[in-house]
């Protein structure tokens, strides 16, 4: 048996977003249980504990896609814009076109799902484990202090 904490955030601008991942969980594994608890915070969440084990035949998760700045709202904007700033500093650190790094889709959808450990980068379209490795914890950090 297997554990895995999620949460999900009680806010418009997220809570659709965090049920997704959590019922991806329902469709992935076989769920024996599950305990919640309500966490009050800057913004409230649910805590969900799941004990689960691996279904036979185990799909691949939904991956998490933002097509189009039109469709971040004005904080996941500025989030934006600071993931833009810290790629190209690190492009020019690193001697490597930007988009080499990640492309505006992988920002953006950074922006909107706020992963808030290197594990959930894994539900964001496009990023392999290699970019998560080399650029994760940075992402981290910058969605720490946005």
């Amino acid at each position: 048996m297997k554990i895995k904490v999620l949460k999900i955030r009680i806010s418009d601008q997220y809570q659709n977003m965090d049920e997704a991942v959590v019922n991806d969980y329902f469709d992935r594994y076989d769920i024996i249980n599950v305990s919640t608890n309500l966490i009050n915070d800057d913004i409230n969440f649910w805590s969900v504990l799941l004990h689960y084990q691996e279904k036979a035949g185990n799909s691949k998760p939904a991956k998490i896609k933002i097509k189009s700045e039109s469709e971040l709202s004005e904080e996941e904007m500025v989030i934006y814009n600071k993931l833009k700033k810290w790629r190209s500093e690190k492009s020019d650190a690193l001697k490597i076109p930007s988009y080499i790094i990640f492309h505006n889709t992988h920002l953006m959808s950074i922006a909107r799902y706020k992963p808030s450990n290197i594990e959930d980068m894994e539900y964001i379209s496009g990023l392999g484990k290699l970019k998560i490795e080399k650029f994760g914890s940075d992402i981290i950090e910058i969605l720490g202090d946005a």
